[in-house]
């Protein structure tokens, strides 16, 4: 009898497996390096290209004739930070309306809301703290994850996002393209290993029929942290062939994107006229926190990745910081302070997200919650 079970448990989880498994034709550098999305040709490119900076520079100036750069970091359930800052910074009264808009990871799936302004903030409010992690993802069958993708599913989470961006706040996005403002979301290329900027308004303003589709993909691509959600395959034509791309969270390149790291270090002058104000929203903590660590595998490992994307983090903020300095332009930094207290919770936590909402909304509405450099490691 023991046998026979085992048999047919190990049927059934190839039979799983099979269903999670990602079939793909090969293909190589040179025709990924041709690959476009059809219809689309202004959807995207390398976050690493000469003209990339160019391409982010936007053609809309506020009545004052001043540009405002909003910048949203990644950081999973963190996320529910930034989206209750900017409801804060509403209520504050001085909240600008933004020529660009970049987001990666949980920043990627704030950007949209935060690009059409105020009268999205109950929807932002609604995502972070009305949801759960069964509303983002579905771990698998344990036999089955040797043979899958991914430890969990996100179905949950593409639900979410069909649901929330309905194709007429897409068309929204695509007005508001016309007026020359710009959003853009980041993805990492897992083939290319490179770092890919989308141009949103573009994909929604576009003709093609698989505008919204792609739309809804890219925010679920920029969100699959790897390994641990599956990666979003999206497909694109090179000499007349369809390919099908390996996309996964834009943190793994970079967890912010004000200008692609190569104009920051290369100094160019940004194309958008003065005076002109970056604000990045980073959800994370900036500064060194003290927690003592197990001598385990488990725990040696999350801390340590814990730490190398904090200084990654630090690394990108120091970098805008300083190309903003010596440029002239208005730089403003929020994140979540060091004395916030830490929570050993579950992904994705209700309680969790309502209360570090409650805590940015806070800070937005006190209009004080803007620093004018990134700390130092004991601040």
């Amino acid at each position: 009898m023991g046998g026979l079970f085992r048999a047919a448990l190990l049927a059934a989880s190839l039979t799983l497996a099979g269903c999670a498994t990602i079939n793909r034709e090969p293909f190589n550098e040179r025709q990924q390096a041709e690959a476009a999305i059809p219809g689309m040709p202004q959807a995207r490119f390398w976050a690493d290209a000469p003209g990339a900076a160019r391409l982010m520079a936007p053609a809309f100036s506020g009545a004052d004739g001043e540009r405002s750069l909003l910048a949203l970091s990644g950081g999973s359930d963190n996320g529910a930070y930034g989206a209750g800052l900017l409801g804060g910074w509403t209520k504050a009264g001085t909240r600008p309306e933004f020529a660009v808009v970049t987001g990666v990871s949980t920043g990627a799936l704030i950007a949209p809301f935060a690009f059409l302004g105020p009268d999205q903030d109950a929807a932002l409010e609604k995502v972070f703290t009305g949801t759960s992690a069964k509303d983002i993802y579905k771990n698998r069958f344990p036999l089955v994850i040797p043979f899958s993708p991914s430890i969990a599913s996100t179905k949950p989470l593409a639900r979410l996002i069909g649901t929330a961006l309905t194709d007429a706040l897409i068309d929204r996005i695509a007005a508001e393209h016309a007026r020359g403002r710009r959003l853009f979301v980041g993805t990492a290329n897992l083939d290319a290993q490179r770092m890919v900027i989308w141009n949103m308004g573009a994909i929604a303003a576009s003709k093609a029929p698989g505008r919204y589709a792609l739309f809804r993909q890219v925010l679920l691509a920029s969100s699959a942290i790897p390994a641990f959600f599956p990666p979003v395959m999206i497909r694109a034509e090179a000499g007349g062939r369809v390919i099908s791309e390996m996309h996964v969270d834009g943190g793994t390149t970079a967890q912010i994107l004000t200008l692609p790291d190569e104009a920051i270090v290369a100094g160019a002058v940004p194309a958008a006229a003065r005076p002109m104000h970056i604000y990045m929203i980073v959800n994370n903590k900036l500064n060194g926190e003290f927690k003592l660590v197990k001598p385990r595998t488990v725990p040696i490992a999350s801390q340590a990745i814990s730490l190398n994307m904090r200084r990654s983090m630090a690394s990108t903020v120091g970098l805008s910081y300083l190309y903003a300095k010596a440029h002239g332009i208005d730089f403003n930094l929020s994140f979540i302070d060091k004395a916030y207290p830490a929570n050993d919770k579950n992904l994705f936590d209700t309680a969790f997200m309502q209360a570090l909402f409650a805590y940015g909304r806070k800070l937005g509405e006190t209009g004080t919650f803007w620093a004018k450099r990134p700390p130092d490691e004991d601040e």
